[in-house]
C-alpha cells in the first residue's frame, strides 16, 4: 500500500472481492477497525461493486464517498483512498 499523509493506494488481488478490498483500504486509510466502519451498502451496493470489477470487461474506473473518504477503483483494481477534507483542499487550489 502506497501512503501520503492523507491518501492511500493498494491493488486488490485478482481473487478478492473488490468490495472487501475497499472496506480494508478504508479501515487502514482512517485508522479504524473495519468493524466500526459504516456498512458499505451505505455508500455503494457492495454486489454492483464487484460486478463492474470481475472479469476482463471491468469498469474503466468509479468514484464514490465513504466514510468520510473519497474512494476511486480503476479498471485494473487500484483502490485510491483520499481523506475527503484533503479531496476538497486540492479542488479549491
Amino acid at each position: 500500500m502506497v501512503t501520503s499523509a492523507n491518501s492511500s493506494s493498494v491493488t486488490a488481488d485478482a481473487d478478492e472481492a473488490i468490495s472487501l478490498a475497499v472496506v480494508e483500504a478504508v479501515s487502514v486509510a482512517a485508522d479504524t477497525p473495519v468493524l466500526e466502519l459504516p456498512p458499505l451498502y451505505d455508500a455503494i451496493d457492495p454486489d454492483v461493486l464487484d460486478e463492474l470489477f470481475a472479469g476482463q470487461q471491468a469498469a474503466e474506473r468509479i468514484t464514490f464517498r465513504y466514510a468520510g473518504h473519497l474512494v476511486t477503483v480503476h479498471g485494473d483494481r487500484t483502490i485510491e483512498i483520499l481523506d475527503v477534507d484533503e479531496a476538497q483542499t486540492c479542488r479549491s487550489t
